[in-house]
């Protein structure tokens, strides 16, 4: 009835990670093709990780690179001809130029666009059903109400993000790489540990990746589940680019106890036991994102 997914980028992360409480796997680092064994640019590694998953029971989606310049076209076609060799149950993208790219070299796998593809309106969403795209990720600035109008509106699913860090920024360099002197321009995978972007004054932090900017804040909507299920809603992704490999465990075990009980439909539990054990792997607190019309750095319980 629901599906619950997280993100997996490379085969360390999947082989120390626990997704038992995952029905999907989306594979990859989308954010930099030089990320260790990523999934988004090695297909021998990405073959054995589709294996993996496919024996473990669940649906397995690759992740494409999300802002490719004209120069990784060419490797990133060979790449997508390799995938079409594999059964994969779904392809993501965040581009518009791969997006067509797919369609001309006569794709048959069912796309999903990412969350760099930056949709924001149900209309846009209906134009992208034409290029073979069944489900969206719609950008994280819209709220509640807009993401199920989209839902309502269209004949395509939407993956609404219910944890974790919210994407905000993509970029084709390297933040870390640039600012760190002792790598002379050369990877070093400084990527793998963490860094933290903080005003001065300290009212706010944002989490740097490498190429990509994330918040500060976890996004947690575990309190509102059920209403969103209730809008119609099926499709819920906990974002884990970036995070330890207990994130993924500790955080899907949650969730897919609240989807179990709303599928049953058993009485609501007390939060206030997931609300502690969730916060204790949010370091700079919880948030609700923008889905209640606000800035992105609130959280709103139910009370």
């Amino acid at each position: 009835m629901f599906e619950l997914s997280t993100g997996v980028c490379n085969p360390k992360m999947l082989n120390e990670g626990d997704y038992s409480a995952y029905d999907a796997l989306y594979l990859g680092d989308y954010s930099c093709p030089l990320y260790p064994e990523n999934f988004s640019a090695h297909i021998d590694v990405l073959s054995k990780a589709v294996e993996t998953v496919h024996n473990w029971g669940k649906k397995s989606f690759v992740r494409l690179y999300a802002v490719p310049s004209n120069h990784e076209l060419l490797w990133m076609e060979e790449f997508i001809e390799e995938v079409f060799k594999l059964p994969v149950d779904g392809i993501e993208v965040h581009n518009m130029g791969l997006l067509r790219m797919l369609k001309n070299m006569g794709n048959q796998i069912p796309v999903h666009l990412g969350v760099f593809g930056n949709l924001y309106t149900h209309e846009t969403a209906r134009i992208l059903k034409e290029y073979g795209v069944e489900r969206v990720y719609p950008n994280p600035e819209l709220s509640l109400k807009e993401i199920v109008f989209i839902k309502e509106q269209t004949p395509i699913d939407v993956l609404v993000p219910v944890h974790g860090k919210m994407p905000l920024v993509i970029s084709e360099t390297c933040f870390i790489l640039e600012h760190d002197a002792s790598s002379e321009g050369k990877c070093n995978y400084a990527c793998t540990e963490e860094h933290w972007l903080h005003r001065s004054e300290g009212d706010w932090s944002l989490k740097d990746t490498g190429r990509m900017t994330v918040s500060g804040k976890d996004l947690c909507m575990i309190e509102y589940m059920q209403q969103m299920v209730d809008q119609g809603l099926q499709h819920f992704h906990v974002q884990n680019l970036g995070e330890p490999a207990d994130y993924a465990g500790t955080v899907g075990a949650i969730y897919r106890r609240e989807l179990d009980r709303i599928t049953a439909g058993l009485q609501p539990e007390s939060m206030e036991e997931m609300l502690q054990a969730l916060s204790a792997h949010a370091k700079m607190g919880l948030c609700n994102g923008y889905y209640f019309e606000s800035a992105g750095q609130h959280y709103i319980g139910r009370g």
